[in-house]
């Protein structure tokens, strides 16, 4: 049992001996009497979007177009094709 505590204390030794301290340098070792602030970042005002709503395509603009486009003959392929276009992903 003698044997055992000897090696112990010998082994921990030379784990300590390894060891290097680094120098605790004496001003971080003193706290500092203000406080650090980090600054915050500079507020960014963005402006919004200026929108004309007098120039905005609305349903009427649409109709003239759809009128001529639209058929009794292609109703159906027309709405197919839409019926595609808005399952797609």
């Amino acid at each position: 049992m003698n044997r055992w505590c000897t090696l112990g204390l010998m082994f921990l030794t030379l784990a300590a001996c390894d060891k290097k301290e680094a120098p605790v340098a004496m001003d971080s070792a003193k706290p500092s009497a203000a406080p650090e602030v980090t600054a915050a970042p500079p507020a960014v005002a963005v402006a919004p979007p200026v929108v004309d709503i007098e120039t905005l395509p609305v349903e009427e603009d649409f109709e003239a177009d759809a009128e001529k486009e639209l058929t009794v003959a292609n109703v159906n392929t027309k709405l197919d094709a839409l019926d595609k276009e808005m399952s797609a992903p």
